[in-house]
C-alpha cells in the first residue's frame, strides 16, 4: 500500500492530467479545428475520421481523451507516419490551433460537431510532359489531395522533402513512381499504392508523378562571391609561410645563444 505521500502524488499526477486537458480542449472552436483537419489530417485520417493511411479517430479511451488528442498531434508518434505538428516541435501549428483539432475531433468523431467537407480544387491545364505516361492536370487534384500537407503547396517541401527540383538520373518518373508506391521505411512516407495497402492505384500514381516532374525548380539567390581582400589566396599563403620560416629562424638562434 502507498503512503501519505504516495497518494499526494497520485492525487497531483491526476490533477494535472485532468488540467492539461482541459487546458487542451478548452478554448478550442471546433469549426476552425475542422478547417484544420480537412487541410492537414483527412489526407491520413479520412475526411471522416475512418482512418486512410492513418488511424481511425473513432475511439478515445482514458480519463481525459482531449489531454491524449492534444499530445498526440502537438509530438507526433514515433516510428509511425504521425509527425509531430506543434511549433514547439518543429511543425507548422500553434497551440490553439492543436487546441480548436483537439475541440473538432473530439466533437466531430464523437457525433456531435458537423463533419467539415474537403475543400474543392479547381486543376490547372498543365502541358503533358514528353515519354511521361501521367496526366499532370489529373496529377495536381491527385498531389492537393494528398500530398500538399506534406509536400507544400508548390513543392517546396514542409515536413516531407521538396519536391520541386531538378531530379537526378536518367528516370526519375520510375523512381518517383516508386516511392509514391511502396513508401520510405523509417520515415514519415506512407506506402500509397493500393499493392501496399495505400489507396491509389497506379495510373493515379501516374498522374501525380508527371505532376510531380512539372514543378518548377524553386530558384535560390546567388550567394555573392567573398572578397579575397587586398592579397589574393596564393599570395596569403605565401607570406604566412614566410612568417612562419622567420619565426623558427627567430627560435633557433634564440635557443643557440642562450
Amino acid at each position: 500500500m502507498p503512503g501519505r505521500w504516495g497518494w499526494a502524488v497520485a492525487v497531483a499526477a491526476l490533477g494535472l492530467l485532468v488540467a492539461v486537458g482541459a487546458a487542451s480542449a478548452q478554448g478550442g472552436d471546433p469549426t476552425r479545428g475542422g478547417e484544420l483537419f480537412a487541410a492537414n489530417c483527412a489526407v491520413c485520417h479520412g475526411v471522416d475520421g475512418q482512418g486512410r493511411v492513418g488511424a481511425s479517430l473513432e475511439d478515445f479511451p482514458g480519463i481525459d481523451p482531449g489531454a491524449a488528442v492534444f499530445d498526440t498531434i502537438s509530438h507526433g508518434i514515433d516510428g509511425t507516419v504521425m509527425p509531430a505538428w506543434a511549433q514547439s516541435q518543429g511543425g507548422p501549428l500553434s497551440d490553439q490551433d492543436i487546441a480548436d483539432l483537439t475541440a473538432y475531433v473530439l466533437a466531430a468523431f464523437g457525433g456531435t460537431q458537423p463533419i467539415t467537407p474537403l475543400p474543392t480544387y479547381v486543376p490547372p491545364e498543365i502541358e503533358p510532359l514528353p515519354e511521361i505516361t501521367g496526366d499532370p492536370s489529373l496529377g495536381a487534384v491527385v498531389y492537393h489531395q494528398n500530398c500538399v500537407m506534406c509536400h507544400g503547396e508548390q513543392g517546396q517541401g514542409r515536413f516531407g522533402v521538396p519536391l520541386a527540383k531538378s531530379w537526378p538520373g536518367t528516370q526519375p518518373a520510375v523512381y518517383i513512381h516508386d516511392v509514391v508506391t511502396k513508401g520510405i521505411a523509417g520515415t514519415r512516407m506512407p506506402a500509397w499504392g493500393q499493392v501496399n495497402g495505400g489507396p491509389l492505384d497506379d495510373v493515379t500514381i501516374q498522374n501525380v508523378v508527371a505532376y510531380v516532374l512539372s514543378l518548377e525548380p524553386t530558384s535560390s539567390p546567388t550567394a555573392a562571391p567573398q572578397a579575397e581582400g587586398p592579397l589574393s589566396r596564393a599570395w596569403s599563403v605565401v607570406l604566412l609561410a614566410v612568417i612562419a620560416a622567420a619565426v623558427i629562424v627567430v627560435l633557433i638562434r634564440y635557443y643557440r645563444r642562450a
